[in-house]
């Protein structure tokens, strides 16, 4: 009778130890994505190139629910001005699903920073959108990022009409209600 209950909480300590070992072990994701590079605003529908993102690291949640991504993202064409043997990432996804994108780095003996954008993304990197910051014409210091008018890369879509489809849904809860043209 005594082996009986030290044997439930027993079994049910080792299951609660299971499933949380599980949920928080660090999950590798390597993928390659077709997708486009769009300028958001009606105004701006012309602006479509295709592109290649790789994204290969592993995705962590902890036990809190918060997630961290370690690792490296490629995009085909696109000038980081980061030395390649530093551009390993970690991003630390917020509430709103977004991870910003900062890349960390020692250039001739100074540290830098490097903010490229905001990665949205669902649960398996199967579908992302990044909003792209992108330099103030009037203050050529200060990059950021407009709903009204900022560039978007998005994957897998072949066209903009897919990419909108996919951003406005990973990002809807950023984008409270309101959705990008």
């Amino acid at each position: 009778m005594k082996n009986k209950f030290l044997v439930i909480p027993l079994l049910f300590a080792v299951t609660l130890g299971v499933i949380l070992s599980v949920k928080t072990f660090p999950k590798q994701y390597t993928v390659n994505l077709e997708g486009v590079k769009y300028q958001l605003g009606t105004e701006n529908n012309h602006f479509t190139e295709p592109i290649t993102i790789r994204i290969d690291g592993k995705l962590q949640q902890s036990l809190t629910g918060s997630k961290t991504f370690k690792g490296t993202i490629d995009i085909d064409d696109e000038k980081i001005p980061v030395p390649e043997d530093q551009r390993g990432l970690e991003i630390m996804f917020q509430d709103n699903g977004g991870g910003p994108i900062v890349y960390s780095y020692f250039e001739n003996g100074r540290p830098g920073t490097y903010g490229y954008g905001v990665l949205y993304t669902n649960s398996n990197f199967s579908e992302v959108t990044i909003a792209t910051f992108q330099k103030d014409e009037t203050d050529l210091s200060n990059r950021g990022w407009t709903s009204e008018n900022g560039q978007m890369i998005t994957a897998p879509a072949a066209n903009r009409t897919e990419a909108l489809k996919i951003s406005n849904e990973l990002m809807k809860d950023y984008l409270k209600g309101n959705s990008l043209k």
